[in-house]
């Protein structure tokens, strides 16, 4: 009789510690991204960091989002003396490290492209040529011979196949979830697996109450603006934060229903929205029945776990699906929902790296501003207050030295602040500039932003601009609209079918 795979298991069971004395100087390691951020492996990896003739240097760990790592790692080698980490989206933790002492390299990419770019530079044909030494993934308990990637279908698959050796951390807190693709695989592949006690206060999901984030009446406005441009049977993609929560509790209130989900991130606004009836996913025309989601953060890891352990109505799709620009253009009626930090008056933003500084990353701001805008009915919108948390202006005239733009101005389209919402697609680059002006800016900001725009020859001197600008309304006109672009069909003598939604 062969080997079941629960002893497969317990003969590849192995410590922290113990799995940490196969790691060698100059390793570098893949980690789980958001959602399958390991934890003991990387407390236990800390312990041998040293110059000692039988401790680690020169270990490089890439990441993405690291929640749980990033605190361990800092507090073990804050100026990355032994281990240096990689990461493509910063969070507050990382960034606060970083401004401390340039100790991390941050990288930026649009969450399905970048792993994309990192599979093709790590994988090889024969996996022991790989050019990652170890994968580390947290995971629920194995069920039926197979791991489940549970929170953090994102990224896992691309460690997996990026790597020479694959080390799972099974966490009894972690639902086995459903999958749409990616997230399971079988035992015989994992290497070695290593026990999490989700009792031990150093492995715990920082529990944080999103639905008692604090809202500012800017955001409740915000809120307001994006919601006249929804309608029911929406498809949702939205984030975590004041403004996010702001849109929920909007939607909430105005009773929106038949609502979808495809998203990068999920968590507690789906929740909200399904106890409110709002969300069924009934009206989807990718995916119906379903909520699709890339990643989780469990804050709440009771709530979390309710909702999705064994719950078909939940989907975990990997990134390349998720964030996919043709997926999402087949989506109709998706709105996808992203804050940014910084839009110039040619209507680009950042929203990762700003004035030489990594603040957090780009995500998958870009392919759902593209993909979302590209679906029958979509919507891409990025949202903001006016101004920061220390009063500064949120729109400039340009962008400052050291800045990556996240989305260039030729895909922006709809853009939304307390002070109003509007679509600046299609327009010139004078349009532009007023509505952002005009319309987005803090009213004290306008005639100083006015000026600029002069003085960078932004507005002919003699162009006047009437109110409506000859723009469609989106829910009498652009409702059932699919661009040319995004069609299977092409040719200007097509475009009726278009126009119809076929």
């Amino acid at each position: 009789m062969g080997t079941t795979w629960q002893q497969q298991v317990r003969e590849k069971t192995v410590t922290a510690a113990q799995w940490a004395r196969m790691v060698n100087s100059g390793d570098w390691l893949y980690t789980g991204g958001p959602g399958s951020d390991p934890v003991a492996t990387i407390h236990a990896l800390c312990d041998r960091l040293g110059d000692g003739p039988d401790q680690l240097q020169d270990i490089e760990l890439w990441t993405q989002c690291s929640t749980l790592a990033a605190p361990v790692l800092r507090n073990r080698d804050p100026e990355a003396r032994w281990c240096l980490m990689h990461d493509f989206f910063f969070t507050g933790e990382t960034r606060r490290w970083n401004d401390a002492n340039r100790s991390v390299d941050w990288g930026h990419w649009g969450w399905s492209a970048g792993m994309c770019y990192l599979y093709s530079r790590w994988a090889r044909h024969e996996k022991e040529c790989s050019a990652i030494d170890w994968a580390v993934v947290a995971s629920a308990p194995p069920e039926n011979g197979m791991v489940n990637f549970a929170y953090g279908v994102a990224n896992s698959m691309t460690a997996v196949q990026s790597a020479k050796k694959l080390a799972i951390e099974i966490r009894q807190d972690y639902p086995w979830c459903e999958g749409g693709r990616s997230m399971t695989l079988p035992v015989e592949e994992v290497d070695c697996f290593v026990e999490v006690d989700p009792l031990d206060p150093r492995f715990r999901w920082p529990q944080v109450d999103e639905a008692g984030t604090k809202l500012a009446e800017e955001h409740r406005a915000i809120a307001r603006n994006i919601l006249s441009i929804m309608g029911d049977g929406d498809c949702l993609q939205v984030g975590i934060g004041a403004i996010p929560l702001a849109v929920v509790l909007a939607v909430k209130d105005a009773g929106l229903r038949h609502l979808g989900v495809h998203t990068q991130m999920g968590g507690e606004w789906i929740f909200t929205l399904i106890e409110a009836g709002c969300v069924d996913n009934s009206r989807k025309s990718l995916d119906p029945g379903r909520c699709v989601y890339n990643f989780m953060f469990p804050f709440n890891t009771e709530r979390y776990y309710r909702f999705l352990h064994h719950n078909s109505f939940f989907a975990g799709y990997d990134s390349y699906y998720t964030n996919n620009i043709l997926t999402l253009s087949k989506n109709d009626h998706a709105i996808g929902i992203n804050s940014f930090l910084a839009m110039d008056l040619y209507g680009q933003d950042a929203c990762g790296f700003y004035a030489g500084r990594p603040v957090s990353g780009t995500g998958g701001q870009f392919q759902f501003i593209v993909g979302c805008a590209m679906a029958k009915g979509g919507r891409g919108v990025l949202a903001a207050t006016s101004r920061d948390a220390k009063g500064r202006s949120r729109f400039v005239p340009t962008l400052p030295q050291g800045t990556i733009v996240d989305v260039p101005s030729q895909f922006v389209s709809w853009v939304a602040t307390e002070n109003g919402i509007v679509n600046i697609s299609g327009k010139s680059q004078a349009e532009k500039a007023l509505d952002i002006i005009n319309v987005l800016a803090h009213p004290d900001d306008r005639e100083e932003l006015e000026r600029a725009a002069h003085e960078l020859h932004l507005l002919p001197r003699v162009f006047k601009l009437s109110p409506d600008r000859r723009f469609p309304d989106y829910q009498q006109e652009r409702r059932e609209f699919k661009h040319l672009y995004a069609s299977e069909l092409w040719g200007w003598e097509r475009q009726d079918n278009i126009w119809s939604g076929k």
